[in-house]
C-alpha cells in the first residue's frame, strides 16, 4: 500500500505545560487558534504520566499490530501521529468525557496571553465538533485551498479548506482520504495530517462497495488505525490495490 504522508512536525523534546502554544494552519496565517495533537501528548507525557501511560497501552492493545508487517522509520512515525490524534482527541480522561486537548485549550487560555477569550473560544469549537472518518474526494481545487469530500461512514458532503491536501488531490474526482475535521469560525478544516490517502481506485462502483463496508460497521478513529496498520478484516479488500 502505498501512502502519501506530509513531514511530521513533531519535535523530540517533552513540552511542559506551561510552553503550551497556539499555531496557525501552514497555509492561513488568519486561521484558528490550534494546538498540534504532538504537543498535547508531549505535554500529558510530562505532567501526567500516568494517564499518559494508560492510553498508550490501551492504544496498541486495540490497535493490534500485524506482526508480520515490516516496521520502518515511516511506519512507526505514523503510529505514534495515529497515537497523538487519539490521546488528544479521543482518549477520556474521566468519566464525564474529559479530553485532553480541552484540558490543554483551557491552560492555554489562562497561560498564554495570545490566546485571549476568542483563541480559546476557538479551540473549544475544534473539541466540539472534530471527528475523524473515511472520506471519498468529490473534487479538488489547490487554487481555492479547497477539497470537496463525501464521508462514507456517516454520509453527508464537507467543503474543507486545506491547502495541501486540495495540491495533492487537486483535480481529481475519486479517491480516499482518512482524516480529522472540525468546523471553525464557520469554516471545516483538517485537524492535523491524513492518517492515509489514496488517489486510486477511484471508480463509482468502488465508491459504493467502500461504503457498504464501512458503514455496516461503523468504525470510530482508532478502529481505522487498527484497518490500516493493524489486524482487521472488515474492509474486505486488499489495501495494497489503493495507491498513490
Amino acid at each position: 500500500m502505498a501512502f502519501s504522508h506530509k513531514p511530521s512536525q513533531r519535535k523530540e523534546t517533552i513540552m511542559t505545560m506551561s510552553e503550551t502554544t497556539t499555531m496557525c494552519e501552514r497555509d492561513d496565517w488568519g486561521a484558528p487558534a490550534s494546538i498540534p495533537a504532538f504537543h498535547v501528548a508531549s505535554m500529558f507525557r510530562r505532567a501526567d504520566p500516568e494517564s499518559y501511560d494508560d492510553a498508550r497501552r490501551e492504544f496498541f492493545i486495540q490497535v493490534n499490530l500485524n506482526p508480520f508487517r515490516t516496521r520502518s522509520e515511516e511506519f512507526h512515525q505514523r503510529m505514534e501521529d495515529a497515537f497523538d490524534q487519539w490521546f488528544t482527541f479521543d482518549y477520556h480522561l474521566d468519566q464525564l468525557g474529559l479530553t485532553p486537548f480541552a484540558v490543554a485549550s483551557a491552560y492555554a487560555r489562562d497561560e498564554n496571553e495570545t490566546v485571549g477569550e476568542r483563541g480559546y473560544a476557538e479551540l473549544c469549537e475544534t473539541s466540539r465538533t472534530n471527528f475523524a472518518s473515511w472520506f471519498w474526494v468529490r473534487e479538488a481545487n489547490a487554487a481555492e485551498s479547497r477539497i470537496v469530500l463525501e464521508d462514507v461512514i456517516n454520509g453527508g458532503i464537507y467543503g474543507v479548506r486545506d491547502f495541501a491536501t486540495a495540491a495533492a488531490f487537486d483535480g481529481a474526482r475519486g479517491g480516499a482520504v482518512v482524516v480529522r475535521i472540525a468546523r471553525v469560525r464557520g469554516a471545516w478544516r483538517m485537524v492535523g495530517d491524513p492518517l492515509f490517502q489514496a488517489r486510486k481506485p477511484d471508480s463509482a462502483r468502488f465508491r459504493l462497495h467502500l461504503a457498504s463496508c464501512l458503514r455496516t460497521w461503523d468504525p470510530k478513529f482508532i478502529d481505522l488505525v487498527r484497518l490500516l496498520f493493524g489486524c482487521d478484516p472488515h474492509l474486505k479488500l486488499d489495501l495494497k490495490d489503493m495507491r498513490w
